[in-house]
């Protein structure tokens, strides 16, 4: 991974908005701005998913203060999705390089065992414990932890779901599944002003 620059060096290189009024109170109060979050290039799948999680969560927000419940669902996973992935490349070994040289980027990340040599693949959500152990691994008691704890409220959340009538989608679980994207990339949007998780 290249070095990461202060924002406004160069160019190529961003902070996602930076400054700009927070949209939801959930993750701020209105009309506060954000701080600036360190810079990481452009193009970067580190970059992708930080901002894609930021937008989806936005959405679903609006969707759901709009009673449009099954988009609003779909997006609160994909916005989780997105944070996980992008604290996932951001401070572990995950990496959506070529496992082999001259070979193509993997379109989703990935960690390859040491000694197993399996690889094991991030794709959608429900994700195991085992998926976000990378994550939690010695830390026990952080508010990382707590928040990844609230995961099991998308248990039975599917991305294919965006295809059903969404008959089976309960207002009761976009409500907890919302509380849980807003703590989540609340932690995510921490993680990414301070570099570290907390």
């Amino acid at each position: 991974m290249p070095p990461v620059r202060p924002a406004g060096e160069g160019s190529g290189w961003s902070t996602r908005s930076g400054d700009e009024p927070l949209r939801d109170p959930g993750l701020g109060h209105p009309g506060e701005t954000r701080p600036k979050i360190r810079a990481v290039p452009v193009n970067s799948e580190e970059h992708h998913f930080a901002h894609a999680a930021l937008r989806h969560y936005e959405d679903a927000v609006f969707l759901m203060d709009g009673a449009r419940l099954p988009n609003a669902d779909h997006h609160f996973g994909v916005a989780v999705e997105c944070a996980l992935k992008s604290l996932l490349l951001r401070f572990t070994a995950v990496t959506m390089d070529p496992d082999k040289p001259g070979g193509k980027r993997s379109n989703r990340p990935y960690l390859k065992d040491p000694k197993t040599g399996k690889t094991r693949y991030y794709s959608h959500l429900p994700w195991v414990a085992t998926d976000i152990a990378l994550l939690t691994h010695g830390r026990t008691a952080s508010p990382l932890t707590t928040a990844l704890s609230g995961l099991s409220a998308f248990d039975t959340w599917r991305v294919e779901h965006r295809y059903l009538d969404g008959s089976e989608v309960v207002e009761a679980d976009v409500g907890r599944r919302r509380t849980v994207a807003q703590n989540l990339l609340a932690l995510h949007e921490q993680a990414l002003i301070t570099g570290r998780l907390p």
